[in-house]
C-alpha cells in the first residue's frame, strides 16, 4: 500500500503504536470526539528539516508557535487523525533513536505493521518517535526555564546575608561566594545556554564548595576548644566565632546545591540530556540529604549540647556545695561565735547566689540556641530549595502530555501543552 493511500485511509486507525528493539512501545491513542470541547490550550512545535534527519534535536533547532490552540481547533488541521500519549522524557527518549518500528491499530483492534510508518529505510524525518521526541524536548526546556526562574529569584536574596556577613571580616570568602552567586544567577536567567555555561557552574559550584569545606573543618576546630574553655568571656566569644562561621558553611553548601540545581536546569535548556539529567538528579537527591544544608538542626544541637551538660553538671555541683553549706550552718547555729557564724551564712547567700548564675547560664544558652535554630529554619523556608530539589528530580519522570498529527509528504506534526501566559 502506497504512503498516499494509507493516508487516505487513516481514519480508520485507532492507535499507533511504537516499539523498540528492547521491546518498549508507547501508544499513541486517537483523541475521542468528547475530548474535543476541552479549553486546554497546546502549542505547535517546529523542528528543522537537519535536525529531524540526524536525531539532533538542539535547542536553536526548536520553535514554539506563540498562539495556543485547543484540541477541536488543532482536529480542523488533523484530516489524517488527532493523536496523543502521555509518556515521561526519560521513556520516550528510548524511542528517539531511529531504530524503532511502528503499528497502527484499525477500529476492529487488530495490530498490524504499516509500511507508511514501519519502513526504517524511508527518511528519518517520517518515524514519528523524532518529532515527538523534540516536542517533549521543548516541554523539558519550558520547565528547565521556569525552574532556573524559579531558582534565580531565590538565590538573590543570597546576596543580602552575605553583605551582612561581611562586616564580621572574613571578607575575601564571602567576597567569592557572592561572585560565584551572581555568575549562578546570570547563567540562570540567559536564554539560550552551551557548554561553556555548564563548565561556569561547575567552577562556581567549586568554590563554594572549597568555602563550606574550610568552614565546615573550623567549625570542628572551634567545637574542640568551645568544650575545653572555662572562662565565660573567652566562652561566649568563641560561642559567636562559632554560630558565624556555621552560617558561612551553611551559605556555601546551599549554593552548592543551588549550583547542582542550575545545572540541571540548563542541560533541560540545551536539551538532548535526559540520561545525564536523569543521573544528576539522583546525585542531587543523596547529595541534599547529606548535606550540611540539610542536617543543619542536629548540626546546632551537636555544638550546644556539650555546653548544655557542662552547665548542667556546674549546677549540680553548685546545689552540692549550697546544700553542704546549709549544713554546716544548721550545726554551727547553737554557737555563740558571731564572727564565724557570719562568715557561714555569707558561705551560704554565695552558694545560693552562684545556683541562680548557673540556672542564668542554663537559660540564656538555651535562649540562643533556640535563637539560632529559629534563624536557621526561617532561612531554610524562605529558600524554600528542598521542595524545589524534590520537583526537579521528578522531572525526568513526570508524565507529560503530547499530540501527534500525522500528515502527507513525509511531514509530522506535534503539539505540546503550554500554559497561557
Amino acid at each position: 500500500m502506497s504512503e498516499d493511500k494509507m493516508l487516505i485511509s487513516s481514519y480508520e486507525i485507532n492507535e499507533i503504536v511504537i516499539s523498540n528493539p528492547i521491546g518498549d512501545e508507547l501508544s499513541l491513542e486517537k483523541v475521542a470526539d468528547d475530548k474535543m470541547r476541552a479549553k486546554k490550550k497546546y502549542r505547535e512545535v517546529f523542528v528543522s528539516d537537519l535536525s529531524l534527519m540526524t536525531g539532533n534535536v538542539s535547542q536553536t533547532a526548536l520553535q514554539v508557535a506563540n498562539q495556543g490552540m485547543t484540541l477541536a481547533q488543532i482536529a480542523k488541521q488533523a484530516p489524517n487523525g488527532l493523536f496523543t500519549a502521555t509518556a515521561n522524557p526519560t521513556n520516550l527518549s528510548k524511542f528517539a533513536n531511529g531504530t524503532t518500528s511502528t503499528m497502527v491499530c484499525d477500529s476492529s483492534g487488530r495490530l498490524t505493521e504499516h509500511a507508511g510508518f514501519a519502513n526504517i529505510d524511508l527518511s528519518a524525518s517520517v518515524n514519528p518517535a523524532i518529532i515527538l521526541s523534540a516536542g517533549m524536548q521543548v516541554m523539558s526546556a519550558v520547565s528547565g526555564t521556569y525552574y532556573l526562574h524559579k531558582i534565580n529569584a531565590q538565590i538573590t536574596d543570597m546576596d543580602a546575608k552575605l553583605e551582612e556577613l561581611l562586616n564580621i571580616h572574613h571578607d575575601t570568602n564571602i567576597g567569592r561566594l557572592i561572585a560565584a552567586r551572581k555568575g549562578l544567577s546570570e547563567i540562570a536567567s540567559r536564554t539560550f545556554v552551551d557548554t561553556t555555561d555548564l563548565s561556569a557552574i561547575r567552577s562556581y559550584k567549586k568554590t563554594a564548595d572549597e568555602i563550606h569545606e574550610e568552614y565546615t573543618y573550623r567549625l570542628e576546630r572551634l567545637e574542640s576548644e568551645l568544650n575545653m574553655e572555662i572562662d565565660s568571656k573567652v566562652e561566649g566569644k568563641k560561642l559567636g566565632d562559632i554560630n558565624f562561621t556555621m552560617t558561612i558553611a551553611f551559605e556555601a553548601n546551599k549554593l552548592s546545591l543551588f549550583a547542582e540545581l542550575i545545572e540541571i536546569g540548563t542541560r533541560m535548556k540545551i536539551g538532548g540530556q535526559i540520561e545525564i539529567i536523569d543521573g544528576l538528579s539522583r546525585q542531587l537527591e543523596q547529595n541534599y540529604a547529606n548535606s550540611f544544608y540539610h542536617k543543619i538542626d542536629s548540626e546546632v544541637e551537636k555544638i550546644y549540647s556539650m555546653r548544655q551538660k557542662r552547665n548542667s553538671f556546674e549546677l549540680i555541683d553548685k546545689k552540692k556545695k549550697y546544700e553542704e553549706s546549709l549544713e554546716k550552718l544548721t550545726d554551727f547555729t547553737n554557737s555563740l561565735h558571731w564572727g564565724i557564724l557570719a562568715i557561714r551564712m555569707g558561705s551560704v547567700v554565695k552558694s545560693k547566689s552562684d545556683i541562680n548564675k548557673a540556672k542564668e547560664k542554663i537559660e540564656l544558652e538555651s535562649k540562643n540556641l533556640s535563637t539560632v535554630k529559629r534563624d536557621m529554619k526561617q532561612n531554610k523556608e524562605n529558600d524554600r530549595i528542598d521542595d524545589i530539589i524534590s520537583e526537579v528530580v521528578e522531572l525526568p519522570y513526570k508524565e507529560m502530555e503530547i499530540l501527534y498529527i500525522p500528515s502527507e509528504n513525509n511531514r509530522q506534526r506535534v503539539f505540546v501543552p503550554i500554559e497561557e501566559e
